[in-house]
């Protein structure tokens, strides 16, 4: 513990150690997160826990910045047009904390390599726009008993669940039927910056213990009233069936 205390940078953290204390700051230390899809959600997530200071952040994605992003994928700039966003995420996130180890792979999430790219996380984070690679990270968490912290946005509206292999129910129970089509469809930046901050405080709440994840529940927001809202899920062990169903 003392050894890991040498490592905080007591000034850069100053704002937060109130609250988490040196123990919580050290979780966080020890904590590699993954953050699968670097859109609006993601992009805003990463920057979040590279600024918190997570141990090791892992940051996937496939994708070219494209300038129908930037109105809310606010990692990138005018600049960045056509370049890989796992690369520009990777170089961004390191200069934004140095202290954080960050890897960035520059791949699509499949069922072939989930388990390579994902497995040195002990929580992921869903920042896609793509239910049916969702399903595919659902189905490793399930597997691994990796927390797993969902959400999805459109419109002005939000979603966020934690997802965790006896105690909650898996997110293929919760998937809409039939399954969207991936992409985003219209959305404006607010939404996405409510959601993905409520995202980051269940990681946050998952790498230092401090509170308690939403657990069998639904974050509902809708930017537009405003409002948060909570949606009851009712947990379930048996959910391998129905994933196996929809990924098939």
């Amino acid at each position: 513990m003392l050894q890991e205390l040498d490592r905080i940078d007591i000034v850069r953290y100053s704002r937060q150690l109130p609250l988490l204390g040196a123990a919580g700051q050290v979780k966080l230390l020890e904590s590699k997160v993954a953050v699968v899809g670097l859109g609006g959600l993601g992009s805003l997530v990463s920057m979040y826990l590279a600024a918190l200071g997570v141990g090791k952040l892992i940051v996937v994605d496939y994708d070219e910045v494209g300038v129908e992003n930037l109105n809310r994928q606010i990692l990138y700039t005018t600049d960045d047009i056509g370049k890989s966003k796992a690369t520009v995420a990777g170089e961004r996130l390191k200069a934004l904390n140095p202290l954080v180890e960050v890897e960035a792979r520059n791949a699509r999430i499949t069922r072939d390599n989930v388990a390579e790219v994902l497995e040195e996380a002990d929580i992921i984070v869903d920042g896609l726009d793509d239910w049916r690679t969702r399903l595919v990270l659902d189905e490793y968490a399930w597997e691994t008993g990796k927390p797993y912290v969902h959400a999805a946005v459109d419109s002005y509206y939000g979603q966020v669940t934690v997802i965790q292999r006896g105690v909650t129910t898996c997110l293929a129970c919760i998937t809409p039927k039939p399954i969207p089509e991936p992409g985003c469809r219209a959305i404006v930046a607010p939404t996405v910056g409510i959601t993905a901050s409520i995202e980051v405080m269940e990681v946050l709440k998952l790498a230092t213990k401090i509170g308690q994840p939403s657990y069998n529940k639904l974050i509902v927001i809708d930017s537009l009233k405003p409002s948060i809202d909570e949606v009851p899920l009712k947990p379930t062990t048996e959910c391998a069936k129905c994933r196996e169903k929809l990924l098939e």
